[in-house]
């Protein structure tokens, strides 16, 4: 028998729970056993013959070979990115004499970067990477330009007409 408040298991012949101390409602009285009922013997019957049944074969499902994952490819947006954002430098500084030094560097730096990144798949970031190398071309111009001013009147000339809005 089974405590009605927690569940426990009551031994036969006990009044409380021995888990929770409830009382039992019902006094538990130990089962008495039934001598079994003794049957007349039935005759054997003997089991009738079947064919052997076939066994049955299920066909294996064929299973598609788990697609093994390749080395990640690394889409290599790097080149595209810096070769834009150092073309954009590169036309910031080009106009300014002496600081357009650094806009050679930067202009071809942004070139080549620019040219890695067309090389690359990249298929959003190619237009980017057009924009990069155009800015770092100009920017090579106009600082070589500007360099050849400083050695040549007729560079200074050009320079001038072309330039001349800018100071």
């Amino acid at each position: 028998m089974y405590c009605s408040s927690c569940g426990s298991l009551i031994k036969d012949g006990q009044s409380f729970c021995p888990n929770c101390g409830t009382p039992v409602t019902q006094p538990v009285q130990p089962v008495q056993s039934v001598p079994p009922v003794q049957t007349a013997p039935q005759p054997a019957v003997q089991p009738v013959s079947q064919p052997a049944a076939q066994p049955v074969y299920y066909q294996p499902v064929p299973q598609m070979p788990a697609a093994v994952p390749n080395a990640p490819v690394k889409k290599s947006r790097g080149f595209a990115i810096a070769g834009f954002i150092l073309g954009i430098s590169a036309v910031a500084f080009c106009f300014i004499i002496f600081v357009n030094l650094v806009s050679i560097f930067e202009g071809l730096a942004g070139a080549i970067l620019s040219i890695l990144g067309l090389v690359k798949k990249n298929g959003k970031l190619k237009a980017m990477a057009v924009i990069g190398l155009i800015l770092s071309v100009f920017a090579l111009f106009v600082s070589g330009l500007m360099w050849a001013t400083f050695w040549s009147d007729d560079a200074y000339d050009l320079f001038n007409s072309l330039f001349g809005w800018v100071y």
